[in-house]
């Protein structure tokens, strides 16, 4: 996660942002909430937890402006020995300890945080989850005594062992919030999912890696890692990591480089006593911050061929009750249009069968019934919004 800062809130940008997890007024016109255009955040990041059959990966890709850093703290008393990577500062972004447990972050939105007055307050929950956690039940307890600030602007992942894993998030309307992993994965990047079913392009493309293939691996994990790593002056993949908390192995790349990995056994690595070093130093390849930052920013494309039977199912009108507002779908080239009264149209193309980007930003996904009818659809920007259909569903 870029910008986790040791004494303090995680620093953002403040600008709206492809999560639509910035709140606005629900008076706000229904189309205005679409036709304004999405922001990315400032610094993003990915990250996901696999697991089935006995292996758990835990992946992360570091979108930042700087080079990484990896450094060792061996175990003392009361403390696991652990791995972490992130900056010059060495203000750890994520770590993984002897005992398997991992955690890493990204960046959302920042929201306030009100402290919860009956909680415990602590200067890094992070780093003593780490320091004395084994499980992901185990740190989730801690959140529940502790209050964490960095919540304000970012999420967390962790996982451990056993395969369990979980996304700690905060809505000031409902607290910390915890995500238990459903099925074999779970994948975040900069949204907080129970804001919003609204989900930016690198995690739709990372999705799509993940359940193409039938074998979880390192080399499944790199690939979607490497589909979706960033490039430009905005922000640029730093570095990416892939724990192996069961066999407690680290693979590393460097500068978005997934031609060349590194792997470090952290038993070994503990045994060297305290120790770190630049990530560049440990490559062979040349390749350098430039090489990432001084080009553009790479673009991620989702869009699918959909049966023309598929989108003319989705065309007719619809009725949005907050606010009141009749929208119509029509069928455009391989996607959709969305009108409403004189307004200029939204155009809209597939991601899925069920799911459709909107290019002047947000998401729609068409609520679908076993008989293939359309019943309506849920808009995902700046919060969810539900259109019931007014026409049947036809296919053109």
């Amino acid at each position: 996660m870029g910008g986790i800062k040791g004494n303090g809130p995680i620093s953002l940008v403040s600008k709206p942002s492809q999560s639509g997890a910035k709140y606005v007024s629900r008076s706000v016109p229904f189309l205005l909430l679409f036709l304004m255009i999405c922001l990315n955040c400032a610094h993003p990041c990915a990250m996901f937890t696999l697991a089935r059959d006995g292996l758990v990966l835990f992946a992360n890709n570091e979108d930042y402006i700087k080079p990484g850093y990896v450094w060792f703290t061996p175990g003392e008393e009361g403390k696991y020995g652990r791995i972490n990577f992130g900056f010059n500062d060495h203000f750890a972004q994520g770590s993984m300890n002897e005992a398997g447990l991992c955690f890493d972050a990204a960046t959302v939105p920042e929201i306030p945080f009100e402290p919860d007055p009956s909680k415990k307050k602590v200067k890094n929950l992070l780093e003593k989850i780490m320091d004395e956690c084994s499980t992901v039940e185990e740190a989730k307890k801690y959140f529940e005594e502790y209050n964490c600030t960095h919540l304000s602007g970012g999420q967390f992942m962790f996982a451990d062992r056993h395969g369990d894993s979980m996304v700690v998030s905060y809505l000031p309307d409902r607290g910390v919030l915890f995500s238990d992993r459903a099925g074999d994965f779970q994948l975040i990047t900069n949204i907080r999912n129970e804001a919003s079913g609204f989900r930016c392009e690198r995690y739709v493309l990372a999705g799509r890696v993940l359940t193409s293939g039938s074998d979880f691996s390192v080399e499944l994990a790199r690939d979607a890692l490497n589909e979706i790593h960033q490039e430009g002056k905005q922000a640029f993949t730093s570095y990416s990591n892939i724990f192996d908390p069961v066999n407690l192995k680290i693979y590393v790349y460097n500068l978005a480089n997934y031609e060349e990995q590194i792997e470090f056994d952290l038993k070994e690595e503990l045994a060297k006593g305290k120790h770190s070093a630049p990530l560049a130093d440990l490559f062979n390849s040349d390749r350098k911050v430039s090489d990432v930052r001084d080009v553009p920013v790479r673009k991620f494309e989702t869009e699918i061929q959909l049966d023309p039977k598929i989108l003319g199912r989705n065309a007719g009108e619809y009725l949005s009750e907050n606010p009141p507002a009749t929208l119509t779908l029509s069928v455009e080239g391989n996607g959709l249009a969305m009108t409403s009264g004189e307004g200029n149209p939204a155009h809209l193309f597939p991601e899925s069968n069920t799911s459709f980007r909107i290019r002047e930003g947000g998401q729609i996904t068409f609520d679908v019934a076993e008989d293939g009818s359309v019943r309506g659809f849920t808009l995902h920007r700046f919060g969810d919004h539900y259109a019931k259909r007014k026409s049947p569903s036809r296919e053109e």
